[in-house]
C-alpha cells in the first residue's frame, strides 16, 4: 500500500459506495443461511464464507450507545460468531469508532481500495482475437458464469446463481454479469452493479489455467467503458491483494473513502 492516499473521505463518493454495496447484499436477502437486517442499522450475515457477514450503515444518536451496541452484537449472535463493522463517514453517532475500539476492535482500512477517472481510460489491454465478452442473458448463460467464478476463486458459490438468477436480466436489472470467451470456451467472469448513485466491479474471476493472458483485465476494462457510457465520469474498485496491480495497470489508484473497519468476534 502506498504511503500516500488520494483523499475522497469528504466526498460524495463514500455514500454511494456504502449505498452500492447494501444494493450488493441485498441480492442475496431471503435465501436460506442469510440474513438481513435493514433499519436504523444495516447488516448481512451468511452461514457461508461469502458474501460475508458486515455491518454497512449505522444510523444511532449518541445516546445509550455502549446498551446499542451491547444489544446490537446480541442480535448478531444469535446468526454468526464475527463480522465486519465497516464504518462510513455518513454513518452516525461520529464517535461510534473510538467507541468500538475502546472495546478491543481496534480501526482498520477496510482493505484495499482503488478510484479511477473514466474520462482517462488507458489503453486497451490486448487479448486474443478470438477472445469475446458477452452479457448473461439467461439462466443457461449464468451457469457458466457461475461454472467459471468458482474456479477462478476456487469455491463454491451456488448461492449466487441463486441470487442472481432471481434478480434477472431485464432492462431493470442494475446487477450485471459477463463471462469472457475464447472461441466457445468461458475464461473469465464478472459482475458490474449499478446502484447508489454510482457503478463498481464485483467479483472478476480467471480460472488458473486461463491466467495470465490478459482475460480478467480486458473483461474489467471492458466493464470500465460500460460505466463510462452510463453516464459515470469516476469508479471505484475493492480489490483483494492478488489483483490490485491489475487495476492499476488499468489506471486505478489507491484511494481513502474514509471507511473503516472493526472486526467483532463472539
Amino acid at each position: 500500500m502506498p504511503d500516500v492516499l488520494l483523499d475522497l473521505s469528504k466526498s460524495d463518493l463514500p455514500r454511494r459506495i456504502q449505498g452500492n454495496l447494501i444494493a450488493y447484499m441485498d441480492l442475496f436477502a431471503g435465501l436460506p443461511d442469510m440474513v438481513t437486517v435493514d433499519g436504523d442499522v444495516y447488516w448481512f450475515a451468511s452461514k457461508k464464507l461469502t458474501p460475508g457477514n458486515m455491518i454497512l450503515r449505522v444510523n444511532w444518536p449518541s445516546e445509550n450507545l455502549d446498551e446499542r451496541i451491547d444489544a446490537l452484537f446480541e442480535e448478531i449472535g444469535q446468526e454468526v460468531d464475527e463480522i465486519d463493522w465497516m464504518i462510513f463517514p455518513p454513518d452516525q453517532p461520529v464517535e461510534l469508532g473510538q467507541r468500538l475500539a475502546a472495546r478491543g476492535m481496534p480501526e482498520g482500512r477496510a482493505g484495499n481500495w482503488l478510484w479511477t477517472d473514466l474520462n482517462t481510460l488507458t489503453t486497451e489491454p490486448s487479448v486474443p482475437r478470438n477472445f469475446r465478452i458477452e452479457q448473461v442473458r439467461n439462466d443457461a448463460m449464468m451457469a457458466e458464469w457461475l461454472q467459471v467464478s468458482e474456479a477462478g476463486f476456487g469455491e463454491e458459490f451456488a448461492w449466487f446463481y441463486d441470487a442472481y438468477a432471481r434478480h434477472g436480466y431485464g432492462a431493470d436489472a442494475f446487477s450485471l454479469h459477463y463471462t469472457g470467451y475464447v472461441d466457445d470456451i468461458p475464461v473469465t467472469s464478472a459482475t458490474l452493479l449499478d446502484a447508489g448513485g454510482g457503478a463498481s466491479i464485483y467479483d472478476v474471476s480467471t480460472p488458473t489455467a486461463f491466467r495470465g493472458q490478459g482475460f480478467g483485465g480486458f473483461i474489467t476494462y471492458a466493464l470500465m467503458k460500460e460505466i463510462r457510457e452510463r453516464g459515470y465520469t469516476e469508479t471505484w474498485i475493492w480489490a483483494s491483494n492478488m489483483a490490485q496491480s491489475l487495476y492499476r495497470k488499468l489506471g486505478f489508484i489507491d484511494a481513502d473513502f474514509g471507511i473503516r473497519e472493526h472486526s467483532w468476534h463472539k
